[in-house]
């Protein structure tokens, strides 16, 4: 697995369609952010720190900011629009629908907050 742009082109439609729309978000928010890979996963990262992957699974979309405070955070006070799940390290959004665009920047928001960015 290389690039971001080479783990998204290679997966099926329309799913590539919803991850590649939600890094175009996350990207809008940190377009300085360098593409690599963080514990095996497609990313992006500021400074070597993961920002956010955003990863399909056979049973749904996996966020992974790379940070359990950003998923509490974020899920605190009544959670995000489209989860459906969610572990300490990961938020799963559905595999047949576009990811909320709103939590996409939240995520990335309190990610960058916690680097202090």
């Amino acid at each position: 697995m290389g690039t971001v742009g080479d783990y998204v082109e290679a997966l099926p439609a329309p799913v590539r369609e919803y991850i590649r729309d939600a890094y175009a978000i996350a990207r809008e928010q940190v377009p300085d952010a360098e593409e690599t890979l963080k514990y095996a996963m497609p990313a992006l990262a500021l400074d070597g720190a993961g920002v956010i992957s955003i990863m399909s699974t056979r049973k749904h979309i996996g966020v992974y900011p790379y940070s359990s405070e950003t998923v509490a955070r974020v899920l605190a006070g009544g959670g995000l629009p489209g989860v459906i799940g969610s572990t300490t390290g990961s938020l799963h959004f559905a595999l047949d629908v576009p990811l909320p665009p709103e939590a996409i920047r939240a995520v990335v928001a309190a990610r960058l907050a916690e680097l202090g960015r």
